[in-house]
């Protein structure tokens, strides 16, 4: 893994940058979880497995964050307290998302905006309110985390490949 390249994030991530992220993700997921329970409870059960385990059991314990220069030499991150993702994390590596990860991966952040939609469809102020922030979520993570991010395995990874320096 290329740590070297210059990255505007390598000193940290600003409060407000930790904030957009983390009540844009918190909304969606809550408006998502209220609005699949109230409409056919049994339903939410899969969302909430994948969303508040899989996130964090899965994308942050073994995909990303064990991967992330921001947190190994950082010591920051997206979350809030970095120190609380840094926990989670049992084992840093450095290589690539095997196949199977990168279906995990792939799975896990196309599933969190699209199966609840079905029943929030009946729901149009949770529905909105869902649409809103899961746009802003990943419209924030598309178009300015992505950018600048350190985890050079991660498929999503959109710093420019002039932007590295050789090692």
């Amino acid at each position: 893994m290329n740590t070297s390249r210059p990255c505007t994030l390598a000193e940290g991530f600003s409060l407000r940058e930790k904030a957009y992220a983390q009540a844009s993700f918190f909304t969606f997921t809550i408006a998502a979880s209220i609005g699949i329970a109230r409409a056919d409870w049994p339903w939410f059960i899969p969302y909430a497995l994948v969303c508040w385990y899989g996130v964090p059991g899965i994308v942050m314990r073994h995909l990303s964050c064990p991967r992330c220069a921001h947190l190994r030499q950082f010591g920051d991150c997206l979350q809030f307290p970095a120190r609380g993702a840094a926990w989670l994390v049992k084992e840093w590596k450095t290589t690539p998302f095997s196949r199977g990860e990168l279906l995990m991966f792939h799975f896990i952040f196309a599933f969190l905006p699209l199966y609840p939609i079905y029943w929030l469809v009946s729901q149009p102020v949770l529905l909105a309110v869902f649409g809103v922030s899961a746009a802003m979520w990943y419209l924030g993570q598309w178009h300015y985390f992505c950018k600048r991010c350190r985890v050079d395995a991660c498929p999503y990874n959109r710093v420019p490949a002039r932007r590295a320096t050789p090692s």
